[in-house]
Formats: structure tokens, C-alpha cells, sequence
């Protein structure tokens, strides 16, 4: 969930990895902190908590020195949201400096040791025990001993340690990857270690994608090495595509609205699958006996559509199951399985959890992630990409809509109606130029149900979850009271609250849910509630109505309403959409 950045090279690192944090600030936003090797050897460290601009202000990054440096942004899970709790942490003395990514299990153990040898602790992190570990394991020895002490803390700590490392006696950074995500940038002359590939790309767009359990060795040339036997490897250089200007607000006020926008084009550049990617999926779909989709937060959610689109368009149930949970269902999994894993970032880390355990069982791996050389993507037997860019939001909106659409293609394709398939999709992406153009009427409707207690979202069919997703946003940025429910459903429970006054947004695809939909609505209106209609055409029930073009699969067009409103009604109660509180994008923690 945190963001790491390290940097070596011949410029001064502290105003590149300041500016590389703020790209990495959606992985967390708790506290900040930075320390970097200056001419005389001495490590200087600088943090706190905050937002990375609010620390920057009291303690002035910039005025850091030396060429060789790394820093953290976080979000807690081991101590409180503290200055004392903010990466970095340094060894007793002063020889070495690190941060981390991910979970450290087994650090009431190791730290219990190592006070008992005299190690004197400041936080209450996880974290901190790392660079007392290799401290206390590299007591009495020379710097050529660093890799043996690194190699001792794999065998002997438990859970996800990601970590950069920085020796003051050799101006080296040591990388090491356990489960969280590390990549390597190759510049000129220079050289990055980050959490996400879009800290650097002003920089390089040239990268390696460490795997478990391999460490780098970065000082004014690159090692990367296997930390079990030592041995110097020759990892795969990739070139990534994506620029920096796409990491970039590009003149928008959050980078969720200019994401939203960007569905315009990414809605179209979803569809452009490579052919033979896409026919090994659907075959492996079509002839698999029992079909997983898994997910996690708003990928979940794409699942739920999916598995709407598979039963309705190719007749076949896929069963769709949270991450979190799919350790429940682990007695259906075996050779005949396929488990179909659906993350942007392709780091998730239940769902992670969730593939290997079903790789153990026998099952086929396929995967649809965002981030060529994820995790995900790697460990699959194949995978599709969303092709959408980088997405910095916390709140996912285009790489949710690209989920959607593909997902949907798959489903007219296990069908053997892939081209009919095509050619509706390209149509509905066709309108949502239109659909994001209804922005300021959204903005209007969000004024008006500013101050309410509670909103509900009802829907059917692929509506439904649908509507679950706009829920979901609504809570996720606007901390608003928001449940999405099946209109069938109103009778058997919440409509109970409804009261005069209260909003409900309908949508109402024109399908074969249209009329039952309307019944569902008057049973709202007669309690007096308020209805906010989505749909292709008005209705006198409605009291707000939002237009969507009308198309066979219309409920694709209500995802950039229901996403705008949610933005719409976070910036008008002041809060920021793009940094939600004790949120972070990457969940690469259990």
C-alpha cells in the first residue's frame, strides 16, 4: 500500500524523489519522509505526518544533500498516523537507513530479540525492525557482507518486506522484493527503484521488474541478483509505453475527472484486443467446467457485471467472488477450474492470494489487469490488458469502465457471437462523449442532494451491480451514506427508511427490467421519496431525470453518470476525490 522511491545518480536526489513522491501519494498519504547520504557520509533524514506538500513545508525536503537517496509515503498499519511512525527509519548508528512496502508477521519476535541485544526502538512500525535486523547482522563486519545479512533476513522474517535500503559507507542502494511490487528504472547515469513505474517516466521509461526474492544493487551501475543462492541474473529490460504527460493532471482540477474524461477514448481503446490473446481467453472460458471471476473493491464489481453478461448473452454461470473470500470456496477449486483474476493494478494482494492458492489446487490462471509485468499478469497461464494508462485516483473510473467493456466482449464471444458483440460495444462507446458532456447537469444534481443523510441506488439485471459501483463511490469520496440494492428487493427490507425527502437514483435501462423497475419506483414515490432517473427516455415518476442515449446495452452508459456524480458531490463537500481518507489505490496488504 505505501509508495517507495530511491534514487542514485549524479543529480541532487532530494528534488527528484520529492517530485517522484507526489506521484506515489495515492499508495498512501498518512506521513512522508526522505533520507539521502551527503558528502560527508552522514545520512540526512527528514519526515513526518501529512500530506507530503504540508511535511514539505515544515521540514524543506529540498534543502537535503547528496546524490544517492530514498523516500517513503505511507499508509499505516503497524503504530498510529505519528511523526515517530514515518518512514524512513535509521540503525542505531547511523549507518544505514530504510523503507518499506508491506507486512512484516513475525516483528514482535525479531524485535523482542533484538532489543534484548541491546537495540534501542523509536517507533511502534513494523518497519523498524528491518534495519536493525541487518544492523545487528552486519555488526563486526565489513560492507561486502551486506548481501549475507539481507540473505538472512529472507530466511528468517515473515510476510510481504519490500524494502530500499541505503549504506552510508558505500553511497549503494540495496533493493529487495518480497510479494509488494518493485521496479527498476534505467536512465542515464542514473538509476530508480519505485513502487510504480510512474514515479520516474520523466526520467525513463526503461525498467525491470524484480520478481520474489530478488535483490538490486544500485550504485553507478546495476546488479540484480537471486538473495537464496547469490547469483547474478539477466532479468528481461522492458520499455513501457505509458508517458509521463498521461501521469500528469494534464490542466484538470483532480486527476479523477481528467481519468473520466479519459474514457472517451480508453472506452474505444478497450475493444482494440490483441485477436489471438483474445481467442485463447474465450476458449479457455467456453470449454472450462466451472469459471471463477475474481476481484477485489471495484473490481469485484466488474466481475458481478460480467457474470450478468455470460448467463444473459452465452447462457453459462460464473460464479463471482471477492478476494477476500475466495479461501471459502477453496473445496470447489480443481483441475477443471478456471479462476479468472480482474485487477488494474495487478498487484491486489487477496486476489493474489486467491490464484495461488488455486494454482496449488490445479486450476488455470487468466487474468485482465492494467500494469504490463504485474504480478498477476505474470503468474497467469494468459491474460488480457486494459490498455488505459496509468489511473493515480484512488477512485477507479476508467480502468472500471475498460473492465466492463471487456469483459463484456468476452461474454458475446464464449457466446460465438464475438463480431455482434463487437459491433454493439463500439457503439456504446460511441456515446460516451455525450454521456461525460451531461457533467453540468450532474454538477447541478449533486447541489441538490448535497445535504442529505442517506442515498440509495436501485437497479436489475447488469444494472444492479452496476449500481453497486456507483454506491461505492459515492462512499469511497464523497463520505456519504450510499446502498445500492436490487429494486426487487426494496419490499423485503429498505423500504423501511424510506421517508419523505429521501433521494433514490433509479436506473432504468430499456430492457426487459424497464417495467419492473417502474413498479419498484412508485413503491419509493408513494413513501414520498425523491427519484433521480437514469435512463434513455423520461417517466412522470421521475422528479430529476439524467438522459442517456439508448443502445442494447444502455447500462454501460450509466457508469460515467453515476461516476461523475460521486466526483460532483466529494469536491462540493470539500473533500479531495482523488485522495480519499485512510484509502490508498494499490491494496497489496491482506
Amino acid at each position: 500500500m505505501c509508495g517507495i522511491i530511491g534514487y542514485v545518480g549524479k543529480a541532487l536526489a532530494a528534488p527528484i524523489l520529492l517530485k517522484a513522491l507526489k506521484k506515489l501519494e495515492y499508495r498512501g498519504y498518512d506521513s512522508c519522509g526522505m533520507a539521502t547520504i551527503n558528502s560527508k557520509a552522514i545520512i540526512e533524514l527528514k519526515k513526518g505526518a501529512g500530506r507530503i506538500e504540508e511535511v514539505d513545508r515544515r521540514v524543506n525536503f529540498l534543502a537535503m544533500k547528496g546524490t544517492v537517496g530514498i523516500a517513503h509515503t505511507r499508509w499505516a498499519t503497524h503504530g498510529d498516523v505519528s511523526d515517530k511512525n514515518a518512514h524512513p527509519f535509521l540503525s542505531c548508528d547511523g549507518r544505514f537507513a530504510l523503507i518499506h512496502n508491506g507486512i512484516l508477521e513475525n516483528y514482535r519476535e525479531l524485535k523482542s530479540q533484538l532489543i534484548q541485544k541491546g537495540h534501542t526502538f523509536h517507533s511502534e512500525t513494523d518497519t523498524e525492525v528491518l534495519v536493525h535486523f541487518i544492523e545487528d547482522s552486519m555488526a563486526g563486519r565489513d560492507d561486502s557482507a551486506i548481501l549475507e545479512s539481507i540473505q538472512f533476513l529472507a530466511q528468517q522474517a515473515k510476510g510481504a518486506f519490500t524494502f530500499l535500503l541505503i549504506n552510508r559507507r558505500t553511497n549503494e542502494i540495496y533493493a529487495f522484493r518480497k510479494d509488494s511490487p518493485l521496479i527498476i528504472g534505467l536512465g542515464e547515469g542514473e538509476f530508480f527503484a519505485s513502487s510504480d513505474v510512474t514515479s520516474f517516466l520523466d526520467h525513463t521509461n526503461r525498467i525491470i521488474v524484480l520478481e520474489n526474492n530478488q535483490v538490486a544493487i544500485l550504485n553507478n551501475h546495476y546488479e540484480i541478483l537471486d538473495i537464496h543462492s547469490l547469483t547474478p541474473l539477466s532479468p528481461e529490460i522492458i520499455s513501457v509505453d505509458w508517458t509521463a504527460e498521461q501521469a500528469s493532471k494534464s490542466g484538470y482540477p483532480h486527476f479523477m475527472l481528467k481519468e473520466i474524461h479519459e474514457e472517451i477514448e480508453v472506452s474505444k481503446i478497450a475493444l482494440q484486443q490483441d485477436d489471438a490473446a483474445l481467442q485463447t481467453i474465450i476458449e479457455q472460458l467456453a470449454t472450462a467446467k466451472k469459471v471463477f471471476l475474481l476481484g477485489s473493491g471495484t473490481s469485484y464489481r466488474a466481475c458481478l457485471v460480467a457474470s450478468v453478461f455470460f448467463a444473459k448473452v452465452a447462457g453459462r454461470h460464473f460464479n463471482s467472488i471477492m478476494g477476500s473470500e475466495f479461501k471459502t470456496y477453496q473445496n470447489l477449486i480443481d483441475s477443471d477450474t478456471v479462476v479468472f483474476a480482474v485487477s488494474q493494478s495487478g498487484e491486489t494482494a487477496d486476489v493474489l492470494e486467491g490464484i495461488r492458492l488455486a494454482k496449488k489446487k490445479g486450476a488455470r490462471i487468466l487474468s485482465l489487469v492494467n500494469v504490463m509485468g504485474s504480478t498477476i499478469l505474470r503468474e497467469s497461464d494468459a491474460f488480457l490488458t486494459l490498455n488505459a494508462g496509468p489511473e493515480i485516483a484512488v477512485a477507479s473510473t476508467k480502468a472500471f469502465t475498460s473492465q466492463v467493456i471487456i469483459l463484456t466482449l468476452l461474454a458475446f464471444g464464449v457466446a460465438g457471437k464475438l463480431l455482434e458483440g463487437r459491433r454493439l460495444l463500439e457503439s456504446v462507446t460511441s456515446h460516451f462523449d455525450a454521456v461525460i458532456s451531461l457533467s453540468p447537469q450532474i454538477h447541478k444534481l449533486a447541489r441538490d442532494v448535497l445535504n442529505t443523510r442517506d442515498l440509495y441506488l436501485i437497479g436489475r439485471g447488469v444494472a444492479y451491480p452496476i449500481a453497486m459501483e456507483g454506491e461505492l463511490k459515492i462512499k469511497e469520496i464523497a463520505y456519504l451514506h450510499a446502498d445500492a440494492l436490487a429494486g426487487g428487493e426494496l419490499k423485503h427490507h429498505t423500504l423501511a427508511l424510506i421517508a419523505p425527502g429521501v433521494p433514490c437514483i433509479a436506473l432504468v435501462p430499456n430492457d426487459d427490467t424497464k417495467d419492473d423497475m417502474l413498479n419498484n419506483i412508485m413503491q419509493i414515490k408513494a413513501r414520498g421519496g425523491i427519484i433521480i432517473g437514469i435512463a434513455s427516455e423520461p417517466h412522470p415518476s421521475f422528479d430529476h431525470f439524467i438522459a442517456i442515449p439508448s443502445s442494447p446495452l444502455s447500462p454501460l452508459l450509466m457508469v460515467p453518470v453515476l461516476q461523475l456524480l460521486a466526483y460532483h458531490l466529494a469536491v462540493l463537500r470539500g473533500n479531495d476525490p482523488d485522495f480519499p481518507r485512510h484509502l490508498a489505490k494499490s491494496v497489496t496488504v491482506l
